[in-house]
């Protein structure tokens, strides 16, 4: 039996838009593991390099798992970020944006900080903590591209996780179809143009 491939999926959200919460529910669902930058950087020095280190050390796991298979979660706003947007294949990644309004964000990394949750801010030393981080980078955030978007405003996160699941369904099945085109075409022999 075939082992069924997905791309790599990439959360991308604010802090407190709900990105773990559904990387832990899609990770469970696919059966694919969480990778998080979070967790690269707080193996390196808060410096320059050691964020280069970190960065390194993400994409050389994305490679060990071939760029696929995998769930992957940052904020979208790191410009290392994009270099995968450049350069892997339109259809090895689809992009979940997960957006939320300030207000919204601020009240959740509240209720988080009440809760003990949410993790250690290993973000940047520009940024003193997630409400700035928020702040100064709210707009920028908003100009992102991605495949599918999610307002997470009024959406309970069984409802995020279920939009999200969709698409990456929907996403999948095009995939499907254009990779049978893709097939039938080289056994005609005629010529393909495939995204």
């Amino acid at each position: 039996m075939h082992k069924q491939t997905i791309p790599i999926i990439h959360i991308i959200g604010l802090p407190g838009a709900g990105k773990t919460t559904l990387a832990r529910r899609l990770s469970k669902t696919l059966k694919v593991p969480v990778l998080r930058i979070g967790y690269h950087r707080a193996r390196f020095p808060q410096t320059p390099i050691g964020e280069a280190d970190a960065w390194i050390a993400l994409f050389k796991e994305l490679s060990r798992r071939r760029w696929k298979n995998c769930i992957l979660e940052t904020t979208g706003l790191n410009s290392r970020e994009a270099f995968l947007g450049t350069v892997l294949p339109f259809e090895q990644m689809f992009t979940i944006k997960l957006e939320a309004s300030r207000k919204t964000l601020e009240n959740r990394i509240r209720e988080k900080k009440k809760k003990n949750q949410g993790g250690q801010w290993l973000y940047s030393a520009k940024y003193k903590d997630k409400y700035e981080f928020i702040r100064k980078l709210f707009r920028p955030f908003c100009k992102i591209p991605a495949n599918c978007y999610i307002n997470t405003n009024r959406l309970t996160k069984a409802a995020v996780y279920r939009r999200a699941f969709k698409e990456i369904e929907a996403h999948k099945s095009i995939e499907k179809e254009g990779q049978y085109e893709k097939d039938t075409k080289k056994e005609s022999g005629a010529s393909t143009h495939w995204r």
